[in-house]
């Protein structure tokens, strides 16, 4: 059997661990053994007072990683979604890129493949066309999911719990933001969830337009986002049909790729021309 973490990093401590997270991915490691735990055999077998484990565990339960029904604890299924999402990121550009360099040379704009990280959405590729007028971004870079196209795209098919975090984590971090906008947001989530597309009309930056759908990995969770930004002054009714019909496909192609199974969206209500729906009063 494989020794903990602890157990590894006995021997010499570096100067730059944390004793905590030592800890707490020891008890991880240990709790993966078993289906449940009682916190006395768990602290033994950890070699750390109960008082810390305790800490330890209810910090886990609060972030979602631990179930505990009355003095048992266990290990949820968090952990195996994160396993999945990690093996898809590591595969997700191998798998995307050629799909995504086909739709940049149909609607000739960049495309950006997208993944969420904590309250922004990270560029991870990107496919740039010849045109002149446009707004690149470094690979690397990132931009608030609250209100962007892809933060839409990807926000509309997380579970209810996870959404309600994230929106409570953003509005701790920008306080500037009111209920109204947020009531907007989940109004707009709503049709995401119908069309499968996600638009940022100027709502982030202006004169900028973007257009975004969902990626699928084989669990059907929703891992990352595909789409293309422009100037508005490019934007013409037929440019935002082929980009709907043209982004859409691509995502979906890319789902697939990654084992997820087909879903039916409805696109065509709402095009990137239209105006940003109006604040909830």
């Amino acid at each position: 059997m494989a020794n903990t973490v602890s157990e590894r990093t006995a021997p010499e401590k570096k100067y730059y661990t944390v004793g905590v997270l030592t800890k707490a991915f020891s008890v991880i490691e240990i709790m993966s053994r078993e289906s449940k735990w009682e916190l006395g055999r768990l602290a033994a077998s950890a070699g750390m007072p109960k008082g810390t484990l305790q800490r330890i565990l209810l910090t886990m339960v609060e972030l979602g990683y631990v179930s505990r029904d009355r003095s048992q604890y266990a290990l949820n299924l968090e952990f195996y979604r994160l396993g999945q999402r990690i093996a898809a990121n590591n595969s997700i550009l191998e798998h995307a890129r050629p799909l995504c360099r086909k739709l940049m040379q149909a609607v000739n704009e960049i495309v950006n493949l997208c993944v969420g990280l904590n309250t922004e959405m990270v560029v991870v590729d990107q496919q740039i066309p010849w045109q002149t007028l446009r707004l690149d971004s470094i690979i690397g870079s990132s931009f608030p999911i609250f209100l962007s196209a892809s933060g839409k795209a990807y926000c509309a098919f997380l579970d209810e719990l996870k959404l309600l975090r994230l929106l409570q984590e953003i509005r701790r971090e920008n306080q500037a933001i009111e209920q109204k906008a947020v009531d907007r947001f989940l109004a707009e989530l709503e049709i995401v969830r119908v069309e499968g597309l996600g638009f940022d009309r100027e709502e982030l930056f202006q004169g900028l337009r973007s257009i975004s759908a969902p990626i699928f990995d084989c669990t059907g969770n929703v891992i990352a986002t595909v789409g293309c930004s422009m100037p508005t002054v490019r934007v013409t009714p037929e440019k935002s049909e082929l980009l709907a019909r043209e982004v859409a496909d691509c995502a979906a192609q890319i789902s697939h790729s990654l084992g997820a199974a087909p879903r039916l969206f409805s696109p065509g209500a709402h095009a990137m021309l239209d105006e940003a729906p109006p604040a909830t009063e």
